[in-house]
């Protein structure tokens, strides 16, 4: 910045706020933003000469939201035909284009685990080529085992790897790595690649054709082989995990920083992953859109996430979203979901989405609060989410979005 060039300041005065961090809410806020971050935050604030105020009467201020796991494929319909014949070019595209939808709706960041398109995405936002998309922190290619979830084995393995294949398409997404060198070169390439972060999977999935949820993925000494690496970088890494106590556990004494999914926790595990730091990350979306809130896996991730809130685990909202049926936007269910399933109030569920979702993208020092020096990551909404959580899925309701400091949407 040349020394003669003005910095911004913005007031938004006068706002119902929620700060994030869970507090009650303050009637007759002001938030005062300089440049890119938060400057103070009280009543009658006398802003300087020159101040942008944006009249917050009657509205609620709060953090902007954040989906701290998603995948930015850009799918249609999704299922394994699509994934294997649709362009990837194509998805890149719808894959920016609901990238803009979540900010449009108040999602200020997301977590991508899982898809070269975040990275792309990523990239062409910081370069100021593509714009109105929320800030992106993403995984690029994740690392599996042969024969895990992240393996796509109805193909051949020619197809799979993405250093290998010839055949680029959505599911080649994998980085497939057996024992403890391979583990580790694989985290070194997806460090290459621009990963801000590592994604494993540590036991089966859903929807794997052949291996089990409940199977046991990666040993521990590949499980630290790969922590170790990362962290060698000053990068985290992020576990798939669904049904296997045993992988629970492998995680979390292999030095995994979030757990994702966690469809099955027990007390034990819980009391380890505290002691450790480790964040969970909720998907009840995908859970509603694959199976149904009414059958046992259902019951299970509602008494797993129960747990989570009851010990004081630090447990942030994802959604799995892919842009399917059009979803992308509406990622705020997942709060609803909570509120309707759990025993977590909407002020609960807005902390899953703000303060602890910016802890799940590693950001926690730096946004997920309105709080003095941290970034102005900042929506204002016509209406209660206090009260009413559903009002976050509206994003007509959304009536402005700030990203550090910077208004991306005003209605």
């Amino acid at each position: 910045m040349s020394g003669d060039e003005k910095v911004s300041v913005k007031l938004i005065k006068g706002g119902t706020l929620i700060d994030g961090t869970g507090a009650d809410v303050i009637k007759g806020a002001d938030v005062l933003v300089e440049g890119s971050t938060i400057k103070n935050i009280g009543k009658d604030i006398a802003a300087p000469a020159g101040t942008e105020v944006i009249d917050a009467a009657g509205k609620t201020v709060m953090p902007g939201l954040i989906d701290s796991h998603i995948h930015l494929w850009g799918s249609i319909a999704g299922g394994m035909q699509e994934w294997m014949i649709r362009p990837l070019e194509l998805g890149l595209l719808k894959a920016a284009t609901d990238a803009r939808a979540m900010l449009n709706a108040g999602y200020t960041m997301v977590k991508c685990c899982g898809s070269s398109n975040g990275l792309h995405l990523r990239d062409s936002a910081a370069e100021g080529t593509l714009k109105g998309v929320p800030r992106i922190i993403a995984s690029g290619h994740w690392i599996s085992q042969t024969f895990g979830h992240g393996d796509p084995h109805l193909l051949p393995t020619e197809y799979v790897d993405m250093r290998t294949t010839r055949h680029r398409s959505v599911v080649t997404s994998a980085l497939l790595a057996d024992g403890v060198d391979e583990c580790i070169k694989a985290t070194r390439y997806a460090l290459r690649q621009g990963a801000d972060f590592i994604k494993i999977h540590v036991s089966g999935g859903f929807t794997s054709p052949r291996d089990k949820v409940t199977d046991v993925q990666f040993n521990l000494s590949e499980i630290k082989a790969i922590v170790d690496t990362a962290m060698q970088a000053g990068k985290y890494v992020t576990a798939h995990y669904q049904k296997s106590i045993p992988s629970l556990r492998n995680a979390i004494l292999g030095g995994v920083k979030t757990i994702e999914h966690a469809l099955l926790t027990d007390d034990k595990s819980v009391e380890m992953a505290m002691e450790k730091d480790v964040i969970f990350v909720s998907t009840m979306s995908v859970f509603r859109r694959s199976l149904s809130m009414n059958n046992e896996n259902a019951k299970l991730i509602i008494e797993s996430y129960n747990r989570l809130h009851e010990y004081g685990a630090v447990f942030a909202a994802g959604t799995d979203n892919m842009g399917i049926a059009d979803t992308a936007g509406k990622n705020a269910g997942e709060l609803e979901l909570m509120v309707q399933y759990l025993d977590l109030t909407p002020m609960d569920a807005i902390v899953t989405a703000t303060k602890n979702g910016a802890k799940a993208c590693f950001m926690g020092d730096k946004t997920g609060t309105i709080e003095k020096g941290k970034l102005a990551d900042i929506i204002m909404v016509n209406g209660d989410p206090s009260k009413d959580i559903t009002v976050l899925q509206n994003a007509d309701k959304v009536e402005m979005v700030m990203l550090e400091g910077n208004i991306e949407k005003r209605v």
